[in-house]
């Protein structure tokens, strides 16, 4: 009779310890990705590809970190990914919470970028790129959306 109950106390146990595998396991699967040059990000966000007007394209992401990542290719070659960081102009923890769209347009004779998306926070933000091989300006409220 004792072996009985504790035959049934280890398949009870057993069958608790798989289930609890099984319903971890393939939320975190389906929730993080893989993208060219092994850019880790969540899936739901997708990578936002974006082409240049002088043949080069880029890339974004939402990092596992939930800051956004960025790469650019050079000559045809991919850079690594880089972070741009959290999402959060006023300086505090918000992170992405939203894929990411990208948007060009002339001023001045300079092609400027936009990339903008929401964070947890609610609030849309972004960064600007005065034109293309200038570094991206700090992360801001645009008025744009």
């Amino acid at each position: 009779m004792h072996r009985v109950k504790r035959i049934k106390a280890a398949v009870v146990a057993v069958t608790a310890i798989a289930g609890l595998a099984a319903s971890i396991t393939p939320v975190q699967a389906a929730d993080t990705c893989t993208a060219g040059g092994n850019g880790k990000y969540i899936c739901k966000y997708g990578v936002t590809k974006h082409d240049l007007p002088n043949g080069e394209d880029e890339q974004f992401l939402v990092g596992t970190d939930y800051a956004v990542w960025w790469r650019i290719t050079t000559n045809g070659s991919w850079s690594k990914w880089t972070s741009m960081g959290k999402p959060d102009p006023a300086g505090g923890q918000a992170k992405a919470a939203s894929s990411i769209t990208v948007t060009d347009w002339y001023s001045g004779g300079e092609l400027r970028t936009s990339m903008v998306l929401k964070n947890t926070n609610g609030a849309t933000v972004g960064k600007m790129r005065l034109d293309t091989g200038k570094g991206w300006l700090p992360w801001d409220f645009p008025n744009c959306c």
